[in-house]
Parts: structure tokens; C-alpha cells; sequence
């Protein structure tokens, strides 16, 4: 691993650029209880993560407002949709 020190540029710029993933967490922990409980498999329950998580890569959206509950919310510096600037809107 490079030391921050030594590289001035980032870390970004060695790994390049990552997605990430936003993950279903109840439905991670229900599928983490049924493989722990022996009623599904390994195989079973890696098809089913990959399954469930194909589409839920990378890309940047709107945030889910939850007025009453903000805590639930998806944190803004995971997914930062209201900083980038539309491609259609002036500098």
C-alpha cells in the first residue's frame, strides 16, 4: 500500500475509481440469519446477494427525504447526487 505522504495525488488515483454498492440491509441480515440457521446454502446465498445487488451499483440518485425519520436516510457523502452539476446547466 502507497502512504498517503508519498503520494500526493490521492488514493483515488492508484485504486482508480470504485463503484459502490448501495446494499438492501434487511435483506442482507435475513439471508445472514437463514445461512447461519443451516436453511441455506452458501451457494444459495451468494446467487441471492448477487441477485439482489446487481442493480443497485455505482450510479449517483436523489436522496430519499424522510421527514420524521432522518436518521434513515441515506448519508450524503455516500451518495453526493446534489453536489454534481448537470451537464445541461451552465458554470
Amino acid at each position: 500500500m502507497v502512504s498517503q505522504e508519498k503520494n500526493p495525488w490521492g488514493i483515488g488515483r492508484i485504486l482508480s475509481f470504485k463503484k459502490t454498492i448501495q446494499l438492501d440491509r434487511r435483506l442482507l441480515v435475513n439471508l445472514v440469519d437463514e445461512y447461519k440457521n443451516g436453511s441455506l446454502s452458501w451457494d444459495e446465498f451468494s446467487s441471492t446477494v448477487k441477485e439482489a445487488h446487481a442493480y443497485r451499483v455505482g450510479s449517483p440518485s436523489r436522496r430519499v427525504v424522510i421527514p420524521d425519520r432522518p436518521k434513515e436516510e441515506d448519508y450524503f457523502y455516500s451518495n453526493p447526487h446534489e453536489c454534481l452539476q448537470l451537464l445541461d446547466e451552465p458554470l
